[in-house]
């Protein structure tokens, strides 16, 4: 029998070359001062190896031939003599020195690799491969041959690994049993970051920016500095005794520069004094250290192997399902919250459903080929492959006996690694048992957990986890690819730029550095969110964010500095709401016509209330227009309305001078006439061309003389149209930049911004009113759209929107009690649209209704549930109701007459939709006409319906 790898716990197998761990294997060894390390590998395990199998653990670098003297043994895992100081404490200082002298070739070298083509590359082939049909009886383990990939072997001896026992493994076991890939990136935070230590840049002629990380320690006694150097495409990381550089141990500076002069590195290095380095150094090491992941799975039947077949499938099988359940759980992608990894999740334009979990605190959304949108004019499948295609990790689940896997059966650059998962449809077994193969590509190494241990499983908690693990590692050791080494190359040359270039900034300046643009730095595969501001817009904007709200707290509900009062509310109860002429009128073109009596062109001018009874309005001139869409940052200006960025700098800029505009003042002040604030964007340009160097003599005002001065005078309008809670709310927005947007609020808020000509804020309702519609929060929404829809554009879009969003969900709907809140003009026109329920079930929901209204009603007039049920069901089709629900359910309500059902039940007889004796149904009108309610009638009827209808 083969003896087994202590490293990778394998079979050796007769053509893999070997070796025994040497018995004087460096378990001992002396240091410089005569301080024996004392032994700290206590395995017992085997001492056979693999060559290929003396790879550093951390920093993978091989170490058989020549560099054999420098391999250590650590609990059965291998590392080379400078990583073995991390993981055992001790270090002679002399392999760590070796490699800072080696560092500016070695790094160079690398980024030279990044560079080559895969093709002109060389990769060695990892020993869980399977050697051929020669090694292993068990090859090609259901997998096709393909050149440029590998087939993870899983032993020739299939009984022997078929140990399907149903162990009870706790959580903690689990992730013990199942280790995910570290990766470099964890380095920092786990040895500097919240400690006491320095960062130290430098910008070298060749090198370019270069990030030296450097700490004290104190190692069984001994003084130590770890040290981390980074550049784009290299990194080197270790421990190296104090007395190893030469400089005063004491004099930080020196022992820097020490370590500057060994590596080669021209300039110096230089102190970075920016508090922040340490986050941002962890923001750069978090891009690659992936939280979020998306994994693709098909479904391949019998037969099944090229990518047109794979991608048409479309049904889902019970085997299947049950599989899904393993990966995750099914989730419904309209108004999904958590990663959705490039998925639709406001207008279900990438299918209606998905696979997700969140598991070690990873989340991973699965584009499951049969979810996707399916195209049948195409016969490619574009909708299918543009996500499949652009992952990484794919898991191909076949429900076949004798079908092959072929890794090129999907044609894609991104796809690195195949896991597929077998179970048969003819052999049922319970628990479902799977059989697991593992293909990758010749650029990608193996990643535990391997097949060799376990590649058959039954449904449980071992295999989700098992499944899970080979998942998150499969991409893990995908990103060694070059592929995806030259974009993380790509995403760590900006980020350490950035970084190197601010602490240089604040060096010779002093100067704080700005703040990193949002979303630029994205890692591999993710998308950046849609938003309509452009980086160079976002740059700005964030400089004044804060400004932005310190001045609108300092507004807000402070009467003393306000000049102008609205009385909001209707009869004798009102309240009163503060606020700053000059803001208003500089936000918002209506408060502008309002408060100041200046007729911009765009349309009526409102008229305050004061003394006057009259009602605003605005509606006026309203041009259709869709708010249901966000808009483009490309779009053009509506003529209407200001421009669409809402870049809060671009308020304060244009508020000018504000002497002129209080109560008493009525000094005038020059500004230019670029800066009218309810001009769009269109109207501005061209009047900022043609308007000379003359001055503007009343600031914000073109022309002074279009001021009505007794508006300007009037300290106090009275607001009809909203309740005091939604002009709050619109205050705080104006006079601030924002404010909190819920269901709630939503229906007043954007018929405010639609009165008062906010279009930022309307687009923001329709946004949020889009992503958060609930069943629990429709009906009370419609409610209180009820008395806008029919006065603004926005509160009939967003009546609209929700009667669509309710057509689907219907038998939901009705099944919860929030419809019984509903008015019964809304109820009325919920009824009234094509849902998809069948006109028995919307009497009932009728019936339901009515008797609520009934029971909260102080109304006792016994007449009042017929009035209701008449008014509901005139537009009921009682013809598609079958007889006999007419009479057992429609008939005892005693809320539709007897007539109209006598005469439903002709109209069926005459047109044929059910045979039913017309001398019958007249038998029974005559007796009904003499007898206000013979049951008798009805129910001999209802046995003549019933005859003739089984008779046939």
């Amino acid at each position: 029998m083969s003896s087994l790898c202590f490293v990778c716990e394998l079979p050796i197998l007769s053509h893999q070359t070997n070796g025994v761990w040497p018995p004087a294997s460096p378990s001992e060894e002396a240091l410089e001062d005569g301080l024996t390390i004392p032994v700290l590998d206590t395995t017992t395990s085997g001492s056979t190896y693999h060559e290929d199998c003396l790879v550093c653990d951390t920093c993978g670098l091989r170490l058989a031939g020549s560099n054999i003297q420098r391999a250590r043994r650590f609990h059965n895992k291998i590392y080379c003599s400078l990583h073995y100081a991390d993981v055992s404490g001790l270090s002679s200082g002399d392999e760590f020195m070796q490699k800072l002298r080696d560092y500016k070739r070695q790094s160079l070298g690398c980024a030279e690799a990044r560079r080559k083509s895969s093709t002109t590359l060389q990769f060695p082939v990892p020993v869980q491969a399977c050697p051929g049909k020669e090694g292993c009886e068990g090859f090609p383990h259901t997998i096709k041959e393909i050149p440029g990939y590998w087939i993870e072997c899983s032993g020739g001896d299939a009984t022997a690994n078929d140990n399907n026992v149903n162990f009870n493994y706790s959580k903690e076991e689990l992730e013990k049993k199942f280790e995910l890939i570290s990766v470099e990136e964890e380095t920092y935070e786990k040895y500097f970051y919240g400690t006491e230590h320095w960062n130290y840049f430098t910008n070298d002629e060749a090198l370019g920016p270069v990030i030296l990380s450097i700490k004290q320690e104190n190692v069984y006694n001994r003084d130590q500095f770890r040290v981390m150097l980074r550049t784009v495409s290299y990194c080197l990381h270790g421990l190296v005794p104090a007395s190893c550089i030469c400089a005063d141990r004491y004099d930080r500076e020196a022992v820097v520069k020490a370590l500057g002069d060994e590596a080669g590195l021209k300039p110096q290095l230089v102190l970075g004094q920016l508090s922040s380095t340490p986050d941002e150094l962890i923001k750069l090491d978090q891009v690659f250290i992936k939280t979020e992941l998306k994994v693709g799975v098909v479904l391949i039947k019998e037969g099944q192997s090229s990518e047109e077949q794979i991608l048409n499938n479309v049904s889902h099988t019970p085997l299947f399902d049950e599989f899904l359940s393993v990966l995750g759980e099914r989730i419904r992608l309209k108004g999904f919250d958590k990663y959705k990894g490039g998925l639709d999740s406001v207008h279900d334009l990438t299918g209606t459903e998905s696979v997700y979990t969140s598991w070690r605190g990873i989340e991973v959304i699965f584009h499951v080929s049969t979810m996707l949108p399916h195209e049948e004019h195409d016969p490619q499948k574009l909708q299918k492959k543009r996500h499949i295609g652009n992952d990484i990790v794919c898991v191909a689940f076949l429900e076949a006996d004798d079908t092959m896997f072929s890794p090129t059966c999907i044609k894609s650059h991104f796809l690195h690694t195949f896991i597929c998962v077998r179970s048969s449809p003819s052999t049922k077994t319970s628990p479902t048992s799977y059989e697991v193969s593992v293909v990758s590509r010749d650029e990608v190494g193996a990643y535990k957990p391997y097949l060799w241990h376990k590649y058959r499983f039954i449904k449980d908690t071992l295999f989700r986890e098992w499944l899970l693990t080979k998942i998150v590692n499969g991409e893990r050791a995908s990103y060694s690819a070059p592929k995806f080494a030259r974009m993380q190359d790509r995403t760590r040359s900006q980020m350490l730029e950035d970084i190197v270039t601010n602490l240089q900034n604040y060096v010779e300046t002093g100067q704080m550095p700005k703040p990193y643009r949002r979303g630029s730095w994205r890692p591999i595969g993710h998308m950046r969110p849609s938003s309509p501001l452009l980086d160079s817009v976002r740059d700005t904007f964030e400089g004044f964010e804060q400004l932005a709200r310190d001045f609108g707290r300092a507004f807000q509900n402070n009467r003393h500095l306000c000049d102008v009062i609205f009385n909001v509310g209707q009869g004798k109860e009102k309240t009163r709401v503060y606020a700053v002429r000059a803001i208003l009128g500089v936000r918002s073109r209506v408060f502008l016509e309002m408060l100041y009596g200046f007729t911009t062109g765009y349309g009526p001018c409102m008229v305050a209330q004061g003394d006057t009874g009259r009602k605003d309005s605005l509606i006026g001139s309203i041009k259709s227009s869709n708010f249901l869409q966000v808009p483009d940052p490309h779009d053009s200006v509506r003529s209407k309305t200001t421009s669409s960025s809402p870049t809060v700098f671009r308020y304060f800029s244009r508020l000018g001078n504000w002497a002129g505009w209080g109560m008493g003042s009525r000094s005038k002040s020059p500004l230019d006439a670029g800066l009218k604030r309810w001009q769009s964007k269109e109207k501005d340009k061209e009047r900022r061309q043609s308007v000379t160097a003359a001055e503007v003599t009343l600031s914000m005002c073109a022309d002074a003389g279009k001021v009505d001065r007794t508006k300007l005078s009037q300290t106090e309008f009275n607001i009809i149209e909203f309740d005091s809670e939604t002009f709050i709310l619109l205050m705080e927005y104006i006079q601030s930049g924002s404010c909190m947007l819920t269901c709630e609020t939503i229906p007043g808020l954007i018929c405010a911004a639609e009165h008062y000509d906010l279009p930022e804020l309307l687009q923001a309702c329709f946004h949020h009113a889009k992503q958060n519609f609930r069943l629990s929060v429709v009906c009370s929404m419609l409610n209180m759209l009820e008395n806008y829809y029919w006065r603004y554009n926005s509160a009939s879009e967003l009546v609209s929107a929700i009667l669509s969003y309710i057509d689907s969900r219907a038998a939901q709907l009705f099944s919860r009690r929030e419809y019984l809140d509903l008015s019964e003009s809304m109820f009325q026109m919920i009824l009234g649209r094509d849902l998809n329920l069948s006109e028995v079930s919307k009497f009932e929901v009728m019936l339901q209704w009515a008797n609520y209204k009934i029971e909260m009603s102080s109304n006792i007039d016994p007449r009042e549930l017929e009035r209701i049920m008449s008014r509901l069901t005139r537009d009921l089709k009682l013809q598609k109701i079958p007889p006999q629900e007419l009479i057992r359910v429609i008939l005892p309500t005693k809320t539709i007459s007897n007539q109209r059902i006598l005469e439903t039940l002709l109209l069926q007889a005459d047109t044929g939709m059910y045979r039913i004796e017309q001398a019958h149904v007249e038998e029974c009108r005559v007796r009904t006409n003499t007898e206000s309610s013979d049951s008798y009638s009805w129910d001999i009827l209802e046995t003549k319906i019933s005859y003739i209808e089984d008779d046939t």
